[in-house]
């Protein structure tokens, strides 16, 4: 009885430790969201809630992404930006006039930054810049076309989003953002000291609830627009 005993703790023991060890080497082994964020993307789809895709309209010529070891994004999603903001039917609005104020084809291209937590998760942080070039007030005549009085304000807005669902396929080549109810917004713009200073000439809550899918690319981001042209 004694050994049967004996046997059944040792077995429990040796269980123990097997499934340990594997949970320890599945966390070991598991490519931290930061890392697989990194690169050159291009986004490929934009559903909104109806699943109805609107990436075709927001590629001037292309919505492509550079996300760097450091942070840092530079893009050409300035219009999609627009439409994330400030919705579909403002979107319409100035449609026809975006162009003009994201100067992508002379690689002119929108800046922000991304937050990531340690090891895998399942969001992130998304702050874009929207600024409007090669004209000093480009984006400020875009806010009026909205409807926005925004001639007094610096024409840098920050809109940044907390909570970005984000998920990859089992390839890690496709990467998927969600932009739901669970995502809150902020937007500001910066004093002379460069500290933010809150911006409220649209509401944050306002913004369009949509999941973004983008594709890995092994190529620069110039080389993408200037292909894309």
């Amino acid at each position: 009885m004694k050994t049967t005993s004996k046997l059944i703790v040792n077995l429990l023991i040796v269980s123990f430790i097997t499934v340990t060890l594997f949970l320890n080497s599945c966390t070991k082994d598991a490519t931290p969201t930061k890392t697989l964020m990194e690169g050159v993307w291009t986004v490929s789809h934009v559903y909104d809630a109806s699943g109805s895709d609107h990436a075709l309209k927001l590629n001037f010529p292309i919505t492509a992404f550079w996300l760097t070891s450091d942070n840092s994004i530079s893009s050409t999603s300035g219009p999609m930006m627009m439409y994330v903001v400030y919705g579909d039917s403002k979107y319409t609005q100035i449609a026809s006039d975006i162009d003009q104020v994201f100067n992508y084809v002379n690689l002119d291209y929108t800046g922000g930054e991304y937050f990531v937590g340690d090891g895998v998760v399942t969001n992130f942080t998304l702050e874009m810049k929207l600024q409007g070039l090669p004209g000093q007030h480009a984006l400020t005549d875009l806010l009026t076309l909205i409807g926005i009085n925004a001639s007094f304000l610096n024409t840098v807005i920050y809109h940044k989003f907390e909570n970005v669902g984000i998920s990859f396929a089992d390839d890690n080549n496709t990467m998927t953002w969600t932009i739901d109810d669970n995502t809150t917004a902020l937007y500001n713009t910066k004093d002379t000291n460069g500290n933010y200073v809150l911006w409220g000439g649209w509401p944050v809550n306002n913004f369009s609830r949509c999941t973004i899918v983008l594709n890995k690319q092994v190529k620069t981001l110039d080389q993408v627009v200037t292909d894309a042209h």
